[in-house]
């Protein structure tokens, strides 16, 4: 019984440690939601969904050439304002 107890323990300090560790791998920024932006381009790769995007695109089309062989989406900069016109 003392095993079982000090094996549920341990994988309940496990878990927990798991959680914690998950937790602070991509904290939300103060402003845009969790989006991190780097670059001051146009266009962004999104590097992950909802997380990180990569402004480096001064037109869509750019972006996408770069974007689609990696499975990736492109996006207006969410520091800029953009409309997402294809210019």
């Amino acid at each position: 019984m003392k095993t079982i107890t000090t094996l549920t323990a341990v994988a309940a300090l496990i878990a927990g440690i798991s959680v914690a560790s998950a937790q602070t791998m991509n904290p939300p920024s103060a402003s845009g939601g969790g989006r991190q932006a780097t670059g001051s381009n146009k266009f962004c790769i999104e590097v992950s969904k909802g997380g990180s995007v990569e402004c480096t695109y001064a037109s869509i089309t750019a972006c996408e050439k770069d974007a689609q062989p990696r499975g990736l989406e492109c996006s207006p900069n969410p520091k800029l304002g953009t409309t997402g016109s294809k210019n």
